[in-house]
């Protein structure tokens, strides 16, 4: 998919839509959309709902249906975008938690457990 600004600013042009009225159907100044649209190339997620349900678009969640392999990368992936874009540990506990989902902590030991006989059921903790 597109850029998201890129897909806002192409439906706005397709429409024939100004920022004054896009703005006031999003609930915001002319000044505020622009600025979201132009000078801050990754709005925030709350910022392209809005503009988004404004044009009429909702969004919505699928999953991708991936081998064990594709679903490790996924994650090694999403873990990877998140340092890069410096999210709190709270946060993405949270957004796992409305998937169903807990982080959990892993020892490096188990394997070498393992390997010894030693028992490593009690060595995982639930965050």
């Amino acid at each position: 998919m597109q850029n998201i600004v890129e897909f806002i600013k192409k439906e706005m042009s397709d429409r024939g839509m100004t920022y004054d009225l896009l703005a006031e159907k999003v609930g915001t100044s002319r000044q505020n959309l622009w600025m979201k649209l132009n000078r801050n190339t990754s709005p925030n997620f709350e910022a392209v709902r809005k503009i988004l349900a404004a044009l009429d678009y909702d969004l919505i969640v699928e999953k991708k249906e991936c081998d064990q392999d594709t679903e490790e990368k996924k994650i090694a992936d999403f873990f990877e975008s998140t340092d890069e874009e410096q999210v709190s540990y709270e946060f993405v506990q949270k957004l796992f938690a409305t998937m169903g989902y807990s982080l959990k902590l892993k020892t490096h030991k188990i394997e070498e457990n393992v390997k010894k006989g030693i028992d490593t059921t009690n060595l995982r903790v639930k965050l």
